[in-house]
């Protein structure tokens, strides 16, 4: 996953629209990685979200333990 899916996901997490997300990231600009995941989450049931957000955003919070407990 790349760092760009990783910082949507942190937005959509903290409540920011993905829409919102993409256009902040250079609209039809973004990377495509990141414009596909917003488009995903809209296609999806509150519960595939859910799971599709914790995927994206597990990493990121392993590496932020990783460097916190060393």
């Amino acid at each position: 996953m790349s760092w760009h899916v990783g910082f949507a996901a942190v937005s959509v997490l903290l409540g920011e629209r993905g829409e919102d997300v993409v256009a902040a990231m250079g609209g039809e600009r973004a990377p495509a990685g990141v414009a596909r995941w917003v488009h995903s989450l809209r296609a999806s049931t509150r519960e595939e979200r859910a799971r599709e957000i914790a995927r994206a955003v597990a990493p990121l919070v392993a590496e932020l333990e990783k460097g916190r407990l060393l």
